[in-house]
């Protein structure tokens, strides 16, 4: 039991510095990049050589990467030769460990940045193995983007993050944050970016199916009606039926009823709800985990995520209003404002859960 206590004691510890660090960062840089002179390295950037020493070298300095072929670890003009055609050069690569895991690609100050130029970046990223984290940039506008996992090709369409310059803001500069030198880590970004593309997919798939039931769906609602064969005439009720209004009515009856499962007379919020199961899809993801083993018991003034219904096998406890926003893994509190946040959770949240199993 003591050693659970130390583990977990160093584990909130870790959370807790790691965000404390996260924070003081993230006003570090917006000091510097609000002393940068913008306004004049991007008039004076009025070719794509110049963008680079004015705007993108400048950012990436402020950032802590150094440029340079020998020492550096922002080398310019990086080899990317693909297929027959040889000379091909990336603007940039980032090194670690020699290895260019990052990769940069310069188009010209206040060029609107389009899917012809993440084409190109893709070609590059497609030919530099180490590759993991590609950025497309006009010295202003910076999107990275990293590799697709849902059976596409190269790199994903969208990028998991994007941050502008000229509209600096707490929530973008947290996450630039995370690309500091001095304790950037490749792996754990672009798993958290992974993450929210899965999400993000698997709602955009299931607002597909319901907007547009395919006949498999339909079968599966029909079996539950205790339908024997499945006519022309009797799939075309059933979908005409799947609309906004069943949906809602299903979405009221489901709520009322993990509500009841939960804790008799307590109202379960919609907000509750959301952060439930991205939890619980965080938790699916690992093998050892049996996602009917996931569930809640909500509470007056707290929302409780345990395993196997049992109060004792507590994974974390929600604090959900209207205006906060906050988790409890073993007592300790930490805002989760977004979907994003939540991810950067998965490991303590996976960690806490396989302990009760």
């Amino acid at each position: 039991m003591f050693v659970v206590f130390f583990i977990f004691g160093n584990l909130k510890k870790f959370i807790e510095n790691t965000m404390a660090n996260i924070q003081q960062i993230a006003k570090e840089l917006k000091k510097s990049l609000s002393n940068f002179d913008l306004a004049k390295a991007t008039e004076l950037s009025d070719n794509e050589a110049k963008t680079r020493m004015y705007l993108v070298e400048p950012f990436f300095e402020i950032l802590r990467f150094n440029r340079g072929f020998e020492n550096g670890n922002l080398v310019p003009e990086y080899d990317a030769d693909f297929a027959s055609l040889k000379g091909k050069k990336v603007d940039y690569a980032i090194l670690f460990r020699n290895k260019p895991e990052i990769i940069v690609e310069v188009k010209k100050c206040n060029t609107k940045l389009n899917d012809k130029h993440l084409a190109q970046l893709n070609e590059y990223f497609n030919n530099t193995n180490d590759s993991k984290i590609g950025i497309l940039t006009n010295g202003t506008q910076f999107d990275f983007y990293c590799r697709n996992n849902n059976g596409g090709f190269g790199l994903h369409p969208t990028p998991f993050y994007s941050f502008n310059w000229e509209n600096i803001d707490g929530s973008q500069l947290e996450k630039l944050a995370e690309f500091y030198a001095t304790g950037i880590d490749i792996k754990s970004i672009v798993d958290t970016a992974q993450e929210l593309f899965f999400m993000e997919g698997f709602e955009e798939a299931l607002f597909k199916e319901l907007a547009n039931p395919s006949k498999e769906f339909i079968k599966a609602v029909f079996s539950h009606m205790n339908g024997s064969r499945m006519t022309e005439n009797i799939e075309k009720q059933i979908r005409d039926l799947i609309n906004s209004v069943s949906l809602k009515s299903a979405l009221d009856r489901l709520i009322i009823e993990e509500s009841s499962k939960a804790n008799s007379g307590i109202i379960t919020t919609e907000d509750e709800l959301k952060v439930f199961h991205i939890i619980k899809t965080i938790l699916a993801q690992h093998k050892q985990i049996d996602t009917n083993s996931i569930g809640y018991r909500d509470f007056k003034g707290k929302f409780s995520i345990l395993i196997d219904d049992n109060q004792k096998k507590k994974v974390c406890d929600l604090y959900i209003t209207p205006t906060s926003h906050k988790i409890d893994i073993d007592g300790e509190k930490i805002d989760i404002p977004d979907i994003d946040s939540i991810v950067k959770l998965k490991k303590a949240l996976t960690d806490k859960a396989l302990s009760l199993i």
